[in-house]
């Protein structure tokens, strides 16, 4: 009977005083910002002490405030609180809205503001549960001031820009109606394929890329050629870099119409192999085998011969730094000084002298690799200089090859720069083999040596990392 007894005071109901003890632990070691209000004039029945530590009013003197006094809107007064925040519905359903609010030291607040409604003591109330989101509504600002100085920055971008994402345009400069052909508004929404026909995008990379939207990782880069609607075809070069836009994962694209400068590199290309077609000058004293095979587009690998008189070629293989455009026209410089110093000397070490001075004065930073050498078949003698080319191969009739060395920096290092001058005699049946440093890449220097054959097939299997030159002269 005892036990009976002692289980129905265990699960028997607390009392209203229990009741209101419970509440008053929970409500009063509450860390969220607590008011009581009362719905019938707003003003505050109760706060907690998190609300007089966040707001700076002692108890005494919240319980003599209302809720509008909170407010920093004093126009909108109890209006406003009823209209966002009065719990309504059958159930009183529970509201959320934002409001500024001042504190007792006059700060402004931005809050976000929970309603419900209580009993308390048989008497209705607004339990209202208060959050700062000052830091929140600072970030969102920032935010959307970054978003403007993109826009502002982006919009002054002479290239077209996009952000792409899950295939469709959000966002696109003015720039881009230039190569889209439509006015920006129109393109919103829209994939890039609307505008340009869907069967020119070819490149696999591009597609993925595009199909990627806002997955890609990393930067990229690609060239692409586009037929716009109108069957205006533009070469375009494609920039793009993961972002995060309006709080979503995206692409922006810079697109760089290349058109132009497609062509010119096209006709620079044309220059450029025009002028390998070249033939020995002494075509009775010796037969000239070359491969060359540029890396890219356009090659920094070159080579020159210049007849002297009947029984005298000189000739150079070079290698200047950079690539594209910038190589071809250093190219055209070095020939043009090569020609000069011709009017000077034509022997190999004092035009490599001569050349490095030039270079110093007309190429900048950019530096030249080179070899100069000298054929003289009435004396049957090479001459040869090196200057960052170093060394070639020499291979006598029936015999294995020599690697031969010819010391010096490469041109327009440095100023006073020493270079070596090396002399072979040679006769009927020798050669000699002249290569820049993409083939040193490919080639051991006993393969240097080996047949015109040999090394092109061998080329052709490989992954060029650099331009690639050899030549080879086989004395009759």
């Amino acid at each position: 009977m005892a036990v009976d007894k002692q289980c129905k005071n265990l699960y028997r109901s607390p009392s209203p005083a229990q009741c209101m003890e419970h509440y008053g632990c929970i409500y009063e070691n509450n860390h969220l910002i607590t008011l009581l209000v009362d719905p019938a004039d707003g003003s505050i029945t109760d706060a907690n002490r998190a609300a007089c530590e966040f707001y700076g009013y002692p108890l005494r003197i919240f319980r003599k405030l209302h809720i509008t006094d909170l407010q920093a809107d004093q126009t909108s007064g109890m209006v406003k609180f009823i209209e966002h925040g009065m719990p309504g519905g059958e159930h009183g359903r529970n509201r959320v809205f934002m409001d500024k609010h001042l504190l007792a030291g006059g700060q402004l607040i931005d809050v976000e503001i929970h309603t419900g409604m209580m009993s308390m003591l048989g008497k209705s109330c607004i339990y209202t549960v208060i959050h700062d989101i000052s830091e929140r509504v600072r970030s969102e600002q920032r935010l959307r001031e970054s978003e403007e100085r993109y826009r502002d920055l982006v919009e002054l971008c002479p290239e077209a820009i996009l952000v792409y994402s899950g295939g469709m345009i959000l966002f696109a400069n003015k720039q881009s109606e230039k190569m889209f052909g439509k006015k920006k508004k129109e393109m919103i929404g829209q994939r890039i394929e609307a505008f340009f026909s869907e069967e020119y995008l070819k490149s696999a990379k591009y597609k993925k890329l595009m199909a990627w939207g806002s997955t890609a990782k990393e930067r990229f880069r690609i060239e692409q050629r586009l037929i716009r609607y109108d069957n205006r075809i533009f070469d375009v070069e494609i920039s793009g870099v993961p972002i995060i836009y309006e709080e979503e994962k995206a692409l922006q694209l810079v697109l760089r119409d290349i058109t132009e400068s497609k062509k010119e590199v096209e006709r620079a290309v044309k220059l450029q192999n025009h002028r390998h077609t070249v033939v020995f000058p002494l075509e009775d004293k010796a037969v000239l085998e070359k491969l060359y095979i540029p890396a890219r587009t356009l090659s920094g690998d070159f080579f020159i011969f210049h007849k002297i008189d009947e029984e005298r070629v000189i000739g150079m293989i070079g290698d200047v730094t950079g690539k594209g455009i910038t190589a071809a026209l250093n190219i055209s410089a070095l020939r043009v000084l090569f020609a000069d110093c011709l009017e000077v000397t034509v022997d190999p070490l004092q035009a490599i002298k001569e050349l490095n001075q030039k270079a110093m004065v007309h190429l900048g930073e950019d530096y030249i690799a080179g070899c100069c050498f000298q054929l003289d078949f009435g004396a049957g003698v090479l001459k040869a200089a090196g200057a960052g080319i170093n060394e070639f191969i020499y291979v006598p009739k029936d015999q294995e090859s020599q690697c031969l060395t010819v010391r010096g920096a490469p041109l327009g290092m440095f100023g006073n720069s020493e270079f070596e001058e090396i002399t072979v005699p040679f006769s009927s049946g020798d050669r000699f083999c002249f290569y820049s440093d993409g083939m040193e890449l490919l080639f051991g220097t006993q393969e240097l040596s080996r047949s015109y054959e040999y090394l092109t097939d061998k080329v052709a299997e490989a992954s060029l990392q650099d331009d690639c030159t050899w030549l080879n002269l086989s004395i009759k």
